[in-house]
C-alpha cells in the first residue's frame, strides 16, 4: 500500500513548504501512518471526516488504513467516495487496483491500475500491479509485456520478476519461468519479507515439478532457509514431488498442509486424520475435497473405515451422491446443504490414506468399490439397446480449470475416432459450442449430455460399454472404480497419482496410461491409442 498528502496539504498557497504547528491535522496522521501507528492515525482520519465527510485526502487515507487492516470492503467503499471527489489522482487509482486484487476483482483491479499508469506514464510499481492483476485474470500475454516494461524501468527488482515468472508459468513456458524465480533469488536482500521469499521457493519448486524435474523439487524445498522450512507452500510441493515418486509414508503426512494452500478447500473446524483404533463404535463424518475425481479415487477407504467398527457418514457432492450411497460400509450420504449428521469424528476423505498409513505397496487395489444403482442400470441398458459393436466411450475435457494442462483438443482425436468398426459414445456432461458442431458434422460419436443428470447415470452408462478412452478426469476414475477397462491419456507432467513412467496405476488394476512423450504433444499419444485400439478390436464391424 502506498500514501502521500496532496500537494495542497504539504505547502502554502506560493508552494512553499508549511511549518510543522501550520500543518493540519492530516499532516500528523500522515506521519502516523508512516509510523505504522494505524490507529492513532485512522482516529484523526474519523475526527476530520466527522466535521468535513467529503475531504479527499481523510478519505484516501482512511482506505488505505483499512487496506491495511484487510477491511477490504470498508477499504474500497472510502476510496470510491474519494473518487467521487476528486478522481484524477493516481496513487488514488493505484490503492483502489490494490484493493481489489485483495478482493480477487482482477479485471476491475487491472483497470484501476490502467487509470494510475495513464495519470503517472511508466511508473515501475502501477506497471507491477497492472502485470499482476493482468496475470491474475489469465490475461497472460498482457501480463508479460507489462511486467517486462516494469523490469526495464527497475532492473533487477525481484518483485516484477517473479511476477514474471508466474505470468510464464501461466503460458506454460517454464523454462523462462524458471529463470524469472532463480534471478529473483540472487538478488533479494536480508530484509525480504519471508512470504515473498516463500512465494519464490514455492514457485520454483513448482516449476521444477511441472518439468517432471521431481528430484530438483525435493532439493529445492528441503535447501531453503530453516526460517521458512514448515511453511505450507513448501510443504506442499514436497509432498507432490514425494507423491509422484511413490515416497507415500513421508508423504502423506507433508500432504496434510493442504488446507493451509492458497485456493485449497478451507480447513475444517475439528476435522483431523483419525486414529484408526479409536473408531469402532463411534460416527465418523467423512467430507469430500478437492473435485469429484479425487472423491472417487479415495472412497475405496470408506469400506475399510466401517470393517474398524465405525458407522460411516458421508459428505458428498450431490452429482455424486446417488453412488456414495450405494458403497459398501456408508451408512449415510449427505450433501454439505443437507441437515448435518451427528458424529463423533469428523476427518478428510483424502486424510485417510495417512490414518491407513498407505505405501504404494499397500494401496488398496480391490476394484469395483462402486456400484451402479440398479434403476439406472436398467434404464441405460435400455436407452443403448442390444450390442452390435464393440462400445467405447470418450471424455476429451475436464473441468476449466484444468483445460490447458490436461484437456486433449477435440479435433485431435480424430484419427482415433476413425477407427472402423467401433461404436463411439460421449461421457462428457458439458460439450462446448465448437465441439458439438464438429461432432455432428462428422457423426462420429453418440452424445448422452442431456441424459447425464449425475454421475450414476455416467457409471450406468460406463457399464454398457466394452472400454473407456478418457484424459484424467473424473471419468477416468469413475471407471477405474468400477473395474472398467480404461485408457488414460496423460499429458508430460501428470497429477501425483499417475505417479512416473508407469503404464499401469496401482490405485486401477483395470487401467491402461498412455503418457505424452514431450510437451503437449496429444498427437503421438493418440496415434498410440489408435493403434491399440485397431489392434484391440481388428475384426469389429
Amino acid at each position: 500500500m502506498a500514501y502521500r498528502l496532496s500537494a495542497r496539504f504539504r505547502t502554502d498557497g506560493k508552494g512553499r513548504p508549511l511549518p510543522d504547528d501550520a500543518r493540519p491535522p492530516i499532516e500528523a496522521a500522515g506521519r502516523l501512518y508512516r509510523a505504522r501507528d494505524f490507529t492513532a492515525a485512522a482516529a484523526i482520519c474519523d475526527a476530520i471526516l466527522a466535521e468535513l465527510p467529503h475531504d479527499f485526502d481523510a478519505l484516501h487515507l482512511r482506505g488505505v488504513l483499512l487496506l491495511e487492516e484487510q477491511r477490504l470492503d470498508q477499504a474500497l467503499e472510502s476510496l470510491r467516495r474519494a473518487e467521487r471527489v476528486r478522481a484524477g489522482v493516481a496513487q488514488l487509482q493505484f490503492n483502489i487496483g490494490n484493493t481489489l486484487l485483495a478482493l480477487k476483482r482482477h479485471a476491475e483491479a487491472a483497470d484501476a491500475f490502467g487509470r494510475a499508469l495513464v495519470l503517472q506514464p511508466d511508473d515501475p510499481d502501477t506497471l507491477n500491479n497492472l502485470g499482476n492483476a493482468l496475470s491474475r485474470d489469465s490475461r497472460y500475454e498482457a501480463a508479460v509485456t507489462c511486467l517486462r516494461r516494469a523490469l526495464a524501468l527497475r532492473p533487477g527488482s525481484p518483485q516484477p520478476l517473479y511476477n514474471l515468472g508466474r505470468a510464464l508459468l501461466g503460458l506454460d513456458r517454464l523454462d523462462e519461468a524458471a529463470d524469472c524465480f532463480l534471478a529473483a533469488l540472487a538478488i533479494v536482500g536480508p530484509d525480504i519479507e519471508p512470504a515473498r521469499l516463500i512465494d519464490l521457493y514455492t514457485s520454483l519448486s513448482d516449476v521444477r515439478v511441472r518439468q517432471c524435474r521431481y528430484e530438483e523439487a525435493l532439493a529445492i524445498c528441503r535447501g531453503v532457509p530453516a526460517g521458512i522450512a514448515d511453511a505450507p507452500g513448501i510443504q506442499w510441493n514436497e509432498s507432490l514431488a514425494l507423491l509422484i515418486l511413490g515416497e507415500y509414508t513421508e508423504a502423506w503426512r507433508k500432504y496434510e498442509c493442504r488446507f493451509q494452500v492458497p485456493d485449497h478447500d478451507p480447513p475444517r473446524t475439528g476435522a483431523a486424520v483419525l486414529d484408526l483404533n479409536a473408531v469402532a463404535g463411534r460416527h465418523v463424518l467423512v467430507f469430500a475435497e478437492q473435485g469429484r475425481g479425487d472423491a472417487i479415487q479415495f472412497a475405496r477407504y470408506l469400506p475399510m473405515l466401517a470393517a474398524r467398527g465405525a458407522t460411516v457418514l458421508v459428505e458428498m457432492y450431490a452429482d455424486l451422491l446417488p453412488l456414495f450411497a450405494e458403497i459398501e460400509g456408508v451408512a449415510r450420504a449427505v450433501t454439505s446443504d443437507d441437515p448435518q449428521p451427528q458424529y463423533d469424528l469428523l476427518t478428510p476423505l483424502l486424510s485417510l490414506p495417512t490414518a491407513f498409513g498407505t505405501t504404494l505397496e499397500s494401496v488398496p487395489m480391490a476394484v469395483p468399490y462402486v456400484r451402479v444403482p440398479t434403476e439406472h442400470a436398467r434404464r441405460w441398458a435400455g436407452r443403448l439397446g442390444p450390442r452390435v459393436r464393440p462400445r467405447v466411450g470418450i471424455a476429451w475435457h475436464g473441468s476449466a480449470r484444468s483445460a490447458l494442462h490436461s484437456a486433449l483438443p477435440l479435433r485431435a482425436a480424430a484419427p482415433l475416432l476413425a477407427v472402423p468398426g467401433v461404436d463411439f459414445h460421449c461421457l462428457q456432461k458439458e460439450i462446448s459450442p465448437d465441439d458439438r458442431a464438429w461432432l455432428a458434422a462428422h457423426g462420429a460419436v453418440a452424445c448422452h449430455d442431456a441424459a447425464l443428470e449425475d454421475f450414476a447415470d455416467t457409471a450406468a452408462l460406463i457399464a454398457q460399454l466394452d472400454l473407456v478412452i478418457s484424459i484424467d478426469t473424473a471419468v477416468a476414475h469413475l471407471a477405474g472404480a468400477l473395474a472398467s477397462p480404461v485408457w488414460i491419456m496423460l499429458p508430460f507432467s501428470p497429477d501425483w497419482r499417475w505417479l512416473r513412467d508407469r503404464e499401469d496405476s496401482p490405485w486401477y488394476p483395470t487401467a491402461r496410461l498412455f503418457r505424452q512423450r514431450h510437451r503437449s504433444d496429444w498427437n503421438d499419444v493418440v496415434r498410440r491409442v489408435t493403434d491399440a485400439l485397431s489392434h484391440t478390436y481388428p475384426c469389429a464391424g
